[in-house]
């Protein structure tokens, strides 16, 4: 390495400039990262919060979906008999628009109807579990940055359904929409009911209690994917695991997919970059290097000596552009941004982006075995 710290001594400000590029992109890369995370947090942490193995939409030619998924009671009480099925729980799912009584909007909620007390109400942060009111909801911390608080009640648009809010969770939401959760009966009857409820000394038709819109599972681990295909057959439903589930919400994939293709192009940049500065580099040292060939230094030492250059230079750039996102990023989180660094993704995406610039690198430094010393050192400069 004495070649490679020598020239790193004598070219300071060209190594310098490449390594600022380097912790440029490394710092993209990596806020980048936590960007996205942040983001696909708020598309399904609703989704991510639920106690589930497995979700079970209405069985359809596309792909599952939320919005156009409808459940039958003889599906869920189907699922509810199989043996291996440890828990299964009709679930609804609708977006509303919302008000509070004095007509300030709330914006769209995602309406969740739950059974209270089953496995899928989220423990409260403030306030109590439902069942006790029968127009009762629990509501994500979003909507209290909305100005609701306990004991509000808000209206929901369009079926005039009044809601009180009687406990507070997290940040829950899906499709970056805050969740509401309440009594199932609750939802259907805000669902598939008249605007407003039954008319005074009515009661809604049973029938209207026999729909949701997916079914939650708890399965055990010996109930194996043809038993799942043979159920779904049989019931009529397509089952997915929860991670797959994550993809039947809004905006999901395109998220996903518009993240990895930035940073697919940050990593062939970087190699690129890399590349043709050593590609420049190689050139501008030819007769260095053919002196050095005619002292007996060999092609592979020179190699050696340029790739250490190169790990020297991504490393450091590396390890400055990923510090500062990470503390630029930190900052982000704790006032609650759509941020979240993962170690594993940040450690991932430091070492994609060293080894592309290796790669980059090792392409353009190859012409070290082509210089033929006497050629080189005969060379004007």
């Amino acid at each position: 390495m004495f070649i490679a710290l020598r020239d790193l001594k004598f070219a300071k400000g060209r190594f310098l400039l490449m390594g600022l590029v380097v912790a440029l992109v490394a710092f993209l890369m990596t806020f980048l990262s936590g960007v996205a995370a942040g983001l696909i947090r708020n598309n399904i942490s609703g989704l991510i919060q639920l106690d589930v193995t497995h979700l079970s939409f209405e069985y359809n030619n596309n792909k599952p979906s939320y919005r156009n998924s409808m459940i039958e009671r003889e599906m869920w009480e189907g699922w509810q008999a199989l043996p291996g099925v440890l828990s299964a729980e009709p679930m609804g799912h609708t977006m509303f628009g919302a008000r509070q009584m004095n007509d300030a909007p709330l914006d769209d909620v995602v309406l969740w109807g739950i059974q209270p007390g089953s496995f899928l109400e989220p423990e409260v942060l403030e306030g109590e579990a439902l069942g006790r009111l029968e127009n009762g909801v629990i509501i994500s911390e979003l909507l209290v940055d909305r100005g609701l608080k306990l004991g509000d009640k808000f209206i929901l648009d369009r079926v005039l359904t009044e809601l009180e809010v009687v406990g507070i969770v997290g940040e829950h939401t899906i499709g970056h929409v805050p969740i509401v959760y309440t009594p199932i009966r609750k939802w259907q009857e805000a669902t598939y009911g008249p605007p407003g409820g039954p008319p005074p000394g009515e009661v809604l038709p049973d029938i209207l209690y026999d729909f949701a819109t997916i079914i939650a599972l708890q399965v055990s681990q010996d109930f194996n994917q043809n038993r799942m295909e043979n159920a779904d057959m049989e019931l009529g439903t397509l089952t997915i695991d929860k991670v797959d589930a994550y993809e039947a919400s809004s905006g999901y994939i395109e998220e996903v997919r518009t993240v990895q293709m930035i940073q697919a192009f940050l990593t062939v940049i970087s190699a690129v970059v890399i590349g043709a500065f050593f590609t420049v580099w190689t050139i501008q040292r030819t007769k260095e290097i053919g002196l050095i060939k005619a002292l007996g230094g060999s092609s592979a030492y020179l190699l050696r000596d340029a790739l250490s250059q190169v790990i020297i230079l991504m490393v450091m750039g590396t390890v400055v552009g990923t510090s500062i996102a990470i503390w630029l990023g930190g900052g982000i989180e704790t006032t609650g941004g759509f941020f979240v660094l993962d170690r594993d993704t940040v450690i991932a995406s430091s070492i994609l982006l060293i080894v592309a610039g290796l790669i980059g690198s090792a392409l353009s430094i190859r012409l070290i075995t082509r210089v033929d010393p006497i050629i080189a050192l005969g060379r004007e400069q």
